[in-house]
């Protein structure tokens, strides 16, 4: 394709794409609602390093992540004193569409990106016995001061963190 006709096509699509928007009649001034995760199992895969299994579904395009927030009860772990003060989950998750399909968190206490199947990972070293719930994030736009923010969704279900019982079977266990 020439230079010109990508020009062209740009200009176009530019034009179409004001147009509708001067005819648009479906904004609102009231925030959009989130979905919050379901969380379906947690299971403790060596010494405060847990995998987190939720169900969740998000397709908005201004979905913006997950944030897990722990807690010593169940009260404080889904009605925190402040929601910005959970913690993000790193590496990829605010993928379009988020389909509502099963996915796989890490909880640990290194950094760096998600590994074994998971699509993000919450960095953080959490004990056993810590309450845990998650909350969708989206994006907002603040008219008033043009600020973007990320505003949580209702809170997911909580569950606590187990143990880690190390197998007993030689075979399962990895050599170091």
């Amino acid at each position: 394709m020439s230079f010109y006709r990508i020009f062209i096509l740009h200009k176009v699509i530019l034009t179409a794409l004001m147009t509708n928007a001067m005819y648009c009649t479906n904004y609102s001034s009231t925030k959009a609602e989130s979905a919050p995760p379901i969380i379906i199992s947690v299971v403790a895969v060596d010494t405060n390093r847990y995998t987190l299994t939720a169900r969740a579904q998000n397709p908005e395009i201004i979905f913006g992540g997950y944030r897990i927030y722990p807690g010593i009860s169940e009260r404080d772990s889904r009605n925190p004193g402040d929601l910005n003060n959970g913690i993000d989950c790193f590496g990829g998750v605010a993928q379009i569409p988020n389909q509502p399909f099963e996915y796989i968190y890490q909880i640990t206490p290194d950094a760096g990106g998600p590994t074994d199947n998971a699509i993000c990972r919450f960095v953080a070293d959490l004990n056993p016995g810590t309450f845990v719930t998650i909350r969708s994030l989206l994006n907002s736009l603040t008219v008033s001061n043009g600020l973007l923010s990320l505003d949580p969704s209702g809170p997911s279900n909580t569950i606590v963190l187990p143990a880690f019982v190390p197998s007993a079977d030689p075979d399962t266990q990895s050599s170091e």
